[in-house]
């Protein structure tokens, strides 16, 4: 049995990614049964993509999430780190006496290594412990808390000595893991992130022309470079007009500026999108635009990235490892940008050149790019990773 543990995310945030991961999982062992749980409400945003019920071995059972602050998952919190102990003590009863179990904690907290690992191993039952990276890895870098308890179980702490193994989502933050941890980085496995079936299916290439639409996704705030992507749309606007749009697809941090709105093709929304409405707005662009800062992604997937590959749409992005990784993989995809300021430049290259022919070679390595993500095509590296790191605790 393989029971996937999602304790750290509610309602939409991380579900796409959940389910793509999800569906490897079950695709790469069809024969165990693989029980998701986590709150009703993330489990229906998972459940949305027809393909979860098509594998045939998925259950998806909600828990009650802790109740307090969820905001920060890398703080020690004594209260929350109970709270996952009861849950993955709970959650163990499902497992039939005798059999192997594989516990797939699909996101952490800082302490969520050492709950499930005790609860694993006070359940008598023969368990392994797989642990999933996603947005908080970069806290092992961070200050630590004075108190030795704290310090004893938080992120840097789980993956000096957590008896468990870890799991990230690209190869580059393995690799900055590794000069952080190396401890940690020795007992971590990497799986791509994958691409939403349902997603990959309906999308379709964008028809080249003008105006040109550019496209920021995901969250609207400094950390992931949304100020940057609005400086570029102030400059590049100012000179060319109606011949480009600039389009936010997701939700946006306030204060807005008025003026800032002014520039996008739609308001700046506090509340996150349907996934129809991002769809929708995601179908319109031509480029999605990525103004990566070091730091946060060196340390976690992109699923703004991932959407991009999803829906065969040119990016334009700064170079750190991740999208390094991205163009060495795959190809020209877009253009990288070695310089912070030259963005605009870049926008401002593609709408001069108007080059219809490059942006095909684009959609075409891109959907390539998007067969190798699917969750059917990275079963075989899932199955792998199980079997080399839990040898013969499930077939």
């Amino acid at each position: 049995m393989i029971l996937v543990f999602e304790t750290t995310w509610d309602g939409g945030t991380h579900a796409p990614g959940n389910s793509a991961t999800l569906q490897a999982l079950a695709s790469a062992f069809p024969e165990q049964r693989v029980v998701m749980l986590a709150s009703a409400a993330h489990l229906a945003e998972v459940n949305r993509d027809p393909a979860v019920a098509a594998l045939g071995n998925i259950t998806l059972e909600p828990i009650t999430l802790w109740r307090g602050d969820r905001d920060h998952p890398q703080h020690v919190i004594a209260a929350r780190a109970r709270h996952e102990f009861t849950t993955f003590r709970v959650g163990l009863r499902r497992v039939p006496a005798g059999e192997g179990c594989l516990i797939f904690l699909i996101s952490t907290t800082s302490t969520a290594s050492f709950t499930a690992s005790a609860a694993a191993r006070l359940s008598g039952r023969r368990c392994g412990v797989l642990v999933g990276w996603h947005g908080n890895l970069g806290e092992a870098t961070g200050a630590r808390s004075r108190n030795p308890l704290a310090r004893a179980v938080d992120t840097r702490a789980s993956l000096d000595r957590a008896p468990v193994r870890f799991l990230v989502l690209e190869h580059a933050i393995k690799q900055a893991l590794a000069e952080v941890s190396p401890r940690g980085a020795a007992r971590t496995d990497v799986l791509p992130l994958p691409i939403l079936t349902s997603e990959a299916r309906a999308a379709a290439p964008a028809i080249f022309g003008t105006p040109l639409r550019f496209g920021f996704v995901g969250w609207g705030s400094p950390a992931k470079g949304f100020d940057r992507f609005l400086d570029a749309a102030r400059t590049v606007k100012a000179a060319w007009g109606d011949r480009v749009e600039f389009v936010h697809i997701g939700r946006a941090k306030p204060p807005h500026d008025p003026a800032d709105t002014a520039l996008l093709a739609y308001p700046l929304s506090e509340a996150p999108l349907s996934r129809p409405e991002f769809a929708r707005r995601v179908a319109e662009t031509h480029f999605v635009t990525l103004p990566f800062r070091r730091g946060y992604y060196d340390f976690s997937a992109s699923g703004a990235l991932i959407d991009a590959v999803a829906w065969t749409r040119p990016v334009v992005t700064n170079a750190v490892p991740l999208t390094r990784q991205y163009f060495s993989e795959y190809g020209d995809i877009g253009t990288l940008c070695d310089t912070e300021d030259g963005f605009a430049r870049a926008i401002e290259d593609i709408l001069t050149a108007q080059d219809g022919q490059r942006y095909a070679s684009q959609v075409r390595n891109l959907a390539s790019a998007r067969e190798a993500r699917l969750p059917s095509a990275l079963a075989a590296t899932f199955r792998r990773i199980v079997a080399e790191g839990f040898p013969g605790l499930i077939t």
